[in-house]
């Protein structure tokens, strides 16, 4: 190996499994992303632009008021919550297993690590695709 290998090089480093691996992940997130949050969102955009309304209350339902606090209407909420976020749940957990296991460490390092405009710009620049 001469002096003036890379890093890269001397780390034995596969670049297409690198790129594959970051594809993959970008793949996953924007299939997901649009399955879990964007169609369901754009739907229900529709449906406030042509009905006014976009539907019953996850706390009250079709009712006026809100159910008395008790443990039976905490239960009620958090299974109706539950039942409302779970494929957005699942689809956070297939990511972080994702970027885990297929983007390199120093990558996400090397883009996130900084304190200074541009780190902050670009964390909350790719945030935005996956906020409510």
């Amino acid at each position: 190996m001469s002096m003036t290998s890379t890093a890269t090089e001397r780390e034995g480093v596969n670049h297409g499994r690198l790129i594959a691996g970051f594809a993959i992940f970008a793949f996953t997130l924007v299939a997901g992303l649009l399955y879990v949050k964007w169609l369901p969102y754009y739907a229900k955009s529709l449906l406030a632009l042509t009905h006014h309304s976009i539907g019953a209350s996850i706390v009250s339902g079709k009712s006026a008021a809100p159910p008395a606090a008790s443990f039976a209407a905490a239960w009620q909420y958090a299974l109706a919550y539950y039942n409302a976020i779970w494929q957005a749940l699942a689809l956070a957990l297939i990511l972080g297993a994702t970027i885990q296991v297929l983007v390199p460490r120093r990558w996400i390092h090397k883009l996130f690590s900084g304190r200074d405009f541009r780190s902050i710009a670009i964390a909350g620049t790719l945030s935005l695709g996956g906020m409510m």
